[in-house]
């Protein structure tokens, strides 16, 4: 008789490591809390023909998604499009000046010399340095499981050239003379909800993924990622439960033996794979409520989804418009804990590279403001509306003047939201931060603390992104069978 293995939550790792478990026998049974898959990759859609990514809204390292349809004999693309970018991004500085990141290196070179003409040598010293802390993390860190004796076996020479000691704004200022591009670079570390000003050097290999291979969207929403892994998932003979919330992981002689879910119906299991918020998983559904105090949580997110009826040409799919005081905008962030006063503004518009995510002539704006996770220091019940207004009157002192009257539909999404729907600690968008010197080492082993539990989320390693969480369900899924010697 097959093995029972309940997963909790059909977010990418949970999804992943489903498929996995399916295909090598297992009896997969998924749970989720709510109507849909993806996670946090979900989708808004407005009656008057406007559809907006409402999770991540850029894929990278495409290999690692071809990977796990390969692992089960399947082909991506037979389930999927994957349209590569012409950029990863376009950036408006506050001095009026704006820069393209090409997808294509040759053209970035070129972008970069005539935006920062002083600086290519530089540009150039500064993509090795990212590419020796890739080389030296990607065997030990990002394409493993995270196990102190294989660090342990790894060449101490490694250990120097991933930066751990230095932040990734001090490296980045090392490298480079124009504070414009030093922003750009410290950009990088917010992809896992940090501070560039608090977080390792380490995580300056963020940018050379993104340079290296490219930016990816995938046609007709991102939420068609998860729909992929779900499809998968279900044709290997994994089984799906929406709008059920497990309240307790089970255990028996210190290993779990199953679940309980809200109803009060309780479930037996050989084995727990948890896509669950880690957080959440430990303090919550096994009652260890002390590790919630372990951790420092990452950064949030305050999204306006806004139906626009124009189109605005100098925009690219990709956009950010920086503040002036980026050190500043992160004091109020993680020390006040407050929305930033002058913030940097993300604008995704899907639309420019599938034209069926909005009305002719229109487009679709996913506006991101980074946010600090939920404490007594911001009331959102109070400051909702007010941020929205000051929100869209900054967005028309940067120059969209006529934004108001444009907007033909509007949907808003605060920290609160991610904590209520997703578990998600503190708000967080990405669970647990990478603020400290070795927290980036430190997150939460995907073999968990009770035997029997495996974990799969972008809270626990290698860490936050739709690769990084797909790696995660892949971990999770490979101790699970090595556990149970499949």
């Amino acid at each position: 008789m097959p093995k029972h293995v309940i997963v909790i939550g059909a977010g990418l790792g949970g999804l992943s490591a489903a498929i996995r478990l399916a295909y090598r026998g297992f009896k997969v049974s998924v749970f989720e809390k709510n109507a849909t898959v993806g996670g946090k990759m979900q989708e808004v859609v407005s009656p008057n023909g406007y559809r907006f990514d409402t999770g991540p809204t850029l894929l990278t390292m495409p290999f690692v998604f071809e990977e796990l349809f390969q692992s089960v004999g399947k082909t991506l693309s037979d389930y999927l499009t994957l349209l590569p970018l012409e950029s990863a991004c376009k950036y408006f500085f506050s001095d009026g000046s704006s820069f393209t990141a090409y997808c294509d290196l040759n053209r970035l070179r070129e972008e970069i010399a005539r935006v920062f003409p002083s600086e290519i040598e530089n540009f150039e010293r500064y993509f090795q340095y990212s590419k020796r802390i890739y080389d030296a993390t990607a065997k030990h860190f990002i394409y493993n499981p995270l196990s102190f004796s294989r660090l342990l076996k790894s060449n101490p020479l490694d250990l120097l050239h991933i930066d751990a000691f230095s932040t990734a704004h001090a490296a980045n200022a090392r490298f480079f003379k124009d504070a414009r591009l030093v922003q750009f670079f410290d950009r990088f570390p917010t992809y896992v909800g940090s501070s560039p000003y608090l977080a390792p050097a380490t995580l300056n290999v963020i940018p050379f993924v993104e340079l290296a291979f490219g930016a990816f969207y995938v046609k007709g929403g991102m939420i068609e990622l998860a729909k992929a892994y779900h499809k998968l998932a279900e044709e290997l003979g994994a089984t799906f439960y929406f709008n059920h919330s497990i309240t307790r992981i089970l255990t028996s002689n210190a290993k779990v033996s199953g679940v309980q879910l809200a109803n009060g119906e309780t479930l037996t299991c050989d084995a727990i794979v948890s896509n669950d918020d880690a957080v959440h998983t430990y303090a919550d559904l096994l009652g260890k409520k002390h590790i919630a105090q372990k951790y420092e949580a990452s950064c949030s997110g305050f999204v306006l989804c806004l139906g626009v009826g124009a189109t605005h040409e100098h925009l690219a799919h990709h956009n950010i418009f920086f503040t002036s005081d980026y050190e500043h905008e992160f004091a109020e962030i993680f020390e006040q804990k407050v929305m930033p006063s002058e913030p940097t503004i993300y604008i995704s518009i899907s639309s420019k590279s599938d034209t069926g995510q909005a009305p002719e002539s229109k487009e679709n704006w996913f506006v991101l403001i980074n946010a600090p996770f939920l404490s007594p220091a911001y009331d959102w019940h109070e400051q909702k509306s007010a941020y929205r207004n000051f929100v869209v009157n900054r967005l028309k002192s940067l120059g969209f003047t006529h934004l108001e009257e444009q907007i033909e539909f509007e949907h808003i999404i605060t920290p609160m939201d991610l904590k209520m729907k997703f578990n998600s600690f503190r708000g967080s968008i990405y669970g647990i931060s990478s603020n400290k010197r070795i927290s980036a080492f430190l997150r939460p082993r995907n073999r968990g603390m009770v035997k029997g539990l495996y974990l799969a989320s972008g809270s626990a390693h290698p860490g936050g992104g739709t690769p990084m969480v797909t790696l995660s369900g892949k971990f999770a899924a490979e101790l699970l069978m090595e556990d149970f010697k499949v």
